[in-house]
């Protein structure tokens, strides 16, 4: 066998080890998939406002890297009960010009809990709203009773100013600058 012969022999079965390799860490990752629902929760002086979304899809995957998750809603689909004050929300946050808000997460390492039960994460997150995205850590419980059906819940603030939006007033008072954000999304998982 030439040295040339040797060297494509050697190129073929390094290109055909590698392809082995993506195809085992393909058939590896798990896809997750899922709808739920998210809250916002702000506070006035004089009251507080609930405003919620039936709207929040939820994408992401496992595999041997960790999690990688994206979770949105269209600003629209928040609903306060009151249709005044969410169109005024939606002037706020100018809804037409950036209508999702998006968070993105990830968490090196995971896997998915294969036995029944709850556990606790902290994923670095990238929270996108009115058009500024926010880097900050989500603490998110995740359930399964099952190991293939997945319910996560979770609670964090966010400042209305590091994302650039005006506070809305109310008889001259403005709203506090943190609100809560609290959501629960039911996955499915598949290999």
């Amino acid at each position: 066998m030439t040295i040339a012969t040797r060297k494509t022999a050697l190129g073929l079965a390094l290109a055909g080890g590698l392809l082995l390799a993506s195809r085992a860490a393909a058939a590896d990752s798990v896809q997750l998939a899922g709808v739920g629902t998210v809250e916002y929760h702000l506070i006035h002086k004089f009251h507080k406002v609930v405003g919620a979304s039936q709207a929040l899809a939820v994408r992401g995957s496992v595999d041997a890297a960790g999690l990688k998750v994206m979770a949105r809603a269209q600003v629209g689909t928040f609903d306060s009960g009151n249709s005044n004050r969410d169109q005024h929300m939606m002037e706020a946050v100018e809804g037409e010009k950036y209508p999702w808000v998006v968070v993105r997460a990830a968490l090196p390492a995971f896997e998915l809990p294969k036995t029944a039960g709850t556990s606790k994460i902290t994923v670095e997150a990238a929270v996108d709203l009115h058009g500024v995205v926010v880097n900050h850590p989500i603490d998110i419980a995740i359930a399964t009773k099952d190991g293939a059906h997945f319910t996560a819940s979770f609670t964090f603030s966010e400042s209305l100013t590091a994302h650039k939006i005006e506070r809305p007033s109310l008889l001259f008072v403005a709203v506090d600058d943190l609100i809560t954000i609290v959501g629960k999304a039911d996955l499915v998982a598949k290999r």
